[in-house]
């Protein structure tokens, strides 16, 4: 029985590689539903980064603004260099952001596209393997009885009517298999490429989250630092002397109170001196200033780490990396469909095979089993 052991050898393997595509494609069907979801993500991180792009400018003109008051200079300026030395690297992202919006959309509908196809393939894909399973199933029991029978006339008559139908098959599964092979190379190709871009993809929610985190940060500091802006502009006014106030009365002059002059000066203008008053008077306006500003300034916290955001690099890779992936994995299944009339056409071979070599094992099982 040399061709219905070669044909259940080569069966074996077709149905294997059947196995491994229909296998393949789920698995591609997952991770692009996964892609398709984190993408979803990208959306915000565009308009995040725009926001912590604007926060960093004008943080980093506000601390140098502030950076001009003594009690807070050095950790204004300590922390006007973190603000810029993140500046690079998020324009760099923002950038890289707008590029794979661009790319999002289309990439989105390709995926739409692609998991409609999956669904087709997978139907056609698990009737065939049913049906290389029930062909080897009858097959392996017609080798099996005919083991079994005494060798003579009868068990060469057997061999004969099984071997025949074999010999037919057996160059069908042959040829099948080879186009079978060809179409799991290149799925588990096009699957590579895209288990390539699959961690990059899921590194936005972390991108995302890390986003959020220097946002946190900044915003309550944003928030503290225009309050120290807008005290720089806030007057302080002393009394600085002043003269009787003079009323009449029945045209005669008299004293009637007194009229106090008041100097008025910025706060600004007070840190920043030159103001050509005498020492007791400064002394005045910058006890004043800084009960004024003591309570802001308390409010206001600068001594803490900026944090970093890693992953960043990613955003540029995705932006360059994400069409070739998707366009590998749809020319695969394109392919695929294109070569579905082969596999309905070695489901028909197997349908009607399958049925003369249930004859033989029903011959052999009716007239010889023990």
């Amino acid at each position: 029985m040399d061709s219905a052991n070669q044909l259940l050898h080569d069966m074996s393997d077709a149905e294997n590689h059947t196995s491994q595509i229909e296998s393949n494609i789920k698995a591609i069907d997952s991770d692009l539903k996964s892609v398709d979801q984190d993408l979803l993500i990208s959306k915000k991180i565009n308009t995040n980064l725009k926001d912590l792009n604007s926060a960093l400018v004008e943080a980093k003109e506000l601390l140098e603004i502030v950076s001009i008051i003594p009690e807070i200079g050095a950790e204004a300026s300590e922390m006007k260099d973190a603000v810029v030395a993140l500046q690079t690297p998020v324009s760099d992202a923002l950038s890289a952001s707008n590029k794979v919006e661009s790319v999002v959309g289309p990439a989105r509908t390709k995926i739409e596209q692609v998991v409609k196809k999956v669904a087709q393939l997978d139907t056609e894909l698990l009737k065939l393997m049913n049906a290389e399973n029930q062909f080897i199933t009858v097959l392996g029991d017609a080798i099996h009885c005919i083991n079994a029978v005494p060798a003579g006339d009868a068990k060469n008559n057997l061999t004969s009517g099984l071997d025949t139908p074999c010999g037919v098959v057996i160059p069908i599964v042959t040829n099948f298999d080879k186009v079978q092979v060809d179409i799991l190379n290149t799925i588990n190709s096009a699957k590579s490429e895209l288990d390539g871009i699959m961690g990059t993809v899921s590194s936005l929610v972390s991108i995302n989250n890390s986003i959020d985190a220097v946002l946190n940060v900044l915003n309550p500091l944003m928030s503290g630092l225009n309050s120290v802006k807008n005290a720089l502009n806030h007057t302080i006014r002393i009394p600085y002397g002043g003269y009787p106030k003079i009323c009449k009365k029945w045209g005669v002059p008299y004293p009637c109170g007194w009229h106090t002059v008041y100097l008025s000066f910025s706060v600004e203008q007070i840190i920043k001196g030159g103001l050509s008053v005498i020492g007791p008077v400064e002394d005045l306006l910058n006890k004043a200033m800084n009960a004024f500003l003591k309570p802001i300034l308390n409010a206001l916290h600068l001594n803490f780490n900026l944090p970093g955001i890693p992953g960043l690099g990613n955003l540029t890779k995705l932006a360059t990396s994400l069409g070739a992936p998707l366009t590998a994995v749809e020319n695969a299944l394109d392919g695929l469909v294109g070569n579905l009339s082969a596999f309905e056409d070695a489901y028909n071979q197997f349908q009607k095979y399958e049925a003369e070599l249930a004859n033989v094992n029903k011959e052999c099982l009716t007239n010889h089993s023990s």
